[in-house]
């Protein structure tokens, strides 16, 4: 009998544990969907100006992205560790502001392009990548979206386009920075970039 009830109470954990799973994965692409669908139904607008679609894109998509987590592994563990909360909070502030206005400034390269969010591959109760397909007339472009599940929701932490992350590529160049120059230096180019 208890053999039993273990059993039934194993099979009922994992059965809960994949529905759980699925049913966050299907959250995860709702919300991917609904913010790609919004950036490309406003760049398709003719009533209004590109730096009013940027704006609203950008005020849009903005809370789907976690830039604190992002700027703390663009710096990696030794480098966040070393800093003052002051620091931080001004790495952050700019990193966040840097992101944004990249973003922003590749919405204007924007011609017919659609995009095609493919089946997820990797996924668990904590995370979950999103490959898609940036489709032009020319070229395809491989794109995975990396979503973790934060106490606020569902968060993108890091973006592969062809094969290489956002973050470790900034992380490269934050490192070369850091060693050659320090923070002050740091925050000198990232606010050069921002411009």
């Amino acid at each position: 009998m208890i053999k039993k009830t273990v059993m039934t109470t194993l099979v009922l954990f994992l059965l809960l544990v994949q529905t759980a799973g699925a049913v966050g994965t299907d959250t995860v692409e709702a919300l991917l969907k609904g913010k790609l669908d919004f950036i490309f139904f406003t760049l398709k607008r003719n009533d209004i100006p590109i730096d009013e679609k940027k704006a609203l894109i950008v005020e849009n998509v903005s809370p789907i992205f976690d830039f604190s987590l992002m700027g703390k592994l663009t710096l990696g563990k030794k480098n966040w560790s070393g800093l003052t909360k002051d620091q931080r909070k001004t790495f952050i502030h700019t990193f966040t502001e840097v992101m944004k206005s990249s973003y922003s400034d590749k919405l204007s390269l924007y011609t017919d392009e659609e995009i095609k969010i493919l089946p997820v591959e990797k996924a668990n109760s904590k995370k979950v990548i999103i490959p898609t397909e940036l489709i032009s007339k020319e070229n395809r472009y491989a794109m995975n979206y990396k979503f973790y599940k934060s106490k606020k929701g569902w968060k993108i932490y890091d973006i592969e386009l062809q094969g290489v992350s956002i973050v470790k590529t900034y992380q490269s160049q934050f490192n070369q920075v850091l060693n050659e120059g320090g923070f002050d230096e740091l925050i000198t180019k990232l606010n050069h970039i921002k411009v």
